[in-house]
């Protein structure tokens, strides 16, 4: 009987002819987030960790990106305690469609360069962990359709669990980033309103003289 073949999860995903745009996202999510989430979405578990070469499984030593007696090294970062799960029954319960998703990523995310993707990578992204939560169906995701694309049940939507401003870390750099990326469409509005009103005032008072 010939012995199963062993897969490599830390390898990259295999290639198609014709890629979606979970496909591209399928790629883009092990160069930039399975190390920490996991070949399957599963987080940095204990088992998904024995993956990696020996020196590298203890993820919070000190000289990997952990504060454990001394800092990280240059150019490194402090890797949180715990690293959620994106993919499984209970994860992402604090976004409610992938709009919420994808903002969070592209203010927070990745944790060591947030914003340093492109759109289009982080669409790509968004639409493969949606394809892995079997609620996307092929339709490439756009600003104009993400909001419809649900990540939660209508019973979880119905109670106001989750937000968009949530953040599932208890960093503070993480929140601010998000804060900022949440609030910056309606200070645009703001300051349009305000240009609006003073401008009609001054054109009012110029057909008064």
């Amino acid at each position: 009987m010939a012995a199963t073949p062993m897969t490599d999860r830390l390898a990259a995903p295999p290639t198609v002819p014709s890629p979606t745009q979970a496909d591209e996202g399928a790629q883009l999510f092990w160069l930039h987030c399975q190390p920490c989430h996991g070949d399957q979405g599963q987080g940095l578990t204990d088992e998904w960790r024995t993956q990696f070469p020996k020196e590298d499984q203890n993820c919070w030593q000190s000289g990997c990106h952990g504060t454990q007696g001394k800092d990280p090294p240059e150019n490194g970062f402090v890797l949180p305690t715990a690293v959620p799960a994106v993919i499984g029954a209970t994860s992402l319960e604090k976004f409610a469609n992938t709009q919420q998703l994808y903002t969070y990523m592209r203010a927070a995310m990745p944790y060591e360069a947030p914003g340093n993707l492109s759109d289009e990578e982080y669409l790509a992204i968004t639409a493969f962990i949606a394809r892995a939560h079997d609620v996307w169906d092929g339709t490439p995701l756009d600003e104009t359709n993400m909001a419809q694309v649900q990540l939660r049940a209508p019973a979880e939507r119905e109670s106001g669990a989750g937000d968009a401003t949530t953040v599932p870390s208890n960093d503070t750099d993480t929140r601010s980033r998000v804060g900022i990326a949440t609030a910056a469409p309606l200070l645009g509005g703001a300051i349009m309103l305000l240009f609006l009103v003073v401008g009609g005032a001054w054109l009012w008072l110029r057909r008064g003289q």
